[in-house]
């Protein structure tokens, strides 16, 4: 069964319980009629509502073999691109850039002399620049090490100070009196008392 064949027999079953409704309203005994077209109802509706979890089931399988037809082409597609991207990349590979050219400045010079008084000269600036280096870091430390105990006084300060304060709240502090307790009431009191 198609969905609109099912959906035109569940019209069909629906119109005749409206006409037999109508048809029990103008007897005599009209709840056992209404019951009867009630459980009428239902019993056709029964294979209808089989008909269409079926017919359901079967659109959900479709869906699903779509789907999953969807997702091995993605994955055959994303496959396809990753080869080609890695056959250029061996493409490229195989042709590699003309050699990077060494700048005039590197080039090693005729005179040796020449060349060697500007690999001193270099040698000297790295070495500066490195004991430049150390001596930043050595100040970081310094001034790390400065700050942690700052901070370790100040922790000291505030404990000193929080200790204190607490101490003071306890030696200021009067004590509550103790309790006042109330005389107990005699049977005769309460007797006396009047009634609600």
């Amino acid at each position: 069964m198609t969905r609109a064949q099912i959906e035109a027999e569940r019209a069909r079953v629906e119109k005749d319980y409206q006409d037999k409704v109508r048809e029990c309203r103008q007897r005599f005994v009209v709840t056992s009629c209404l019951e009867d077209a009630r459980d009428e109802r239902i019993r056709l509706l029964r294979p209808l509502d089989r008909a269409e979890h079926i017919v359901n089931a079967e659109d959900r399988e479709r869906r699903g073999v779509a789907a999953r037809a969807r997702v091995l082409e993605n994955e055959r597609q994303a496959a396809a691109d990753e080869a080609r991207r890695k056959t250029e990349s061996v493409r490229m590979a195989d042709h590699p850039a003309s050699a990077p050219q060494v700048p005039a400045a590197k080039t090693p010079r005729a005179n040796p002399e020449l060349h060697q008084r500007q690999q001193a000269q270099q040698d000297a600036e790295a070495k500066a620049k490195a004991a430049d280096r150390r001596d930043a870091a050595a100040e970081r430390r310094v001034k790390a090490q400065q700050r942690q105990r700052k901070a370790s006084e100040d922790l000291a300060l505030r404990d000193q100070k929080r200790a204190s304060a607490a101490s003071s709240a306890k030696g200021n502090a009067t004590p509550k009196p103790d309790p006042i307790h109330l005389p107990t009431p005699s049977a005769s009191d309460i007797k006396a008392l009047p009634r609600r």
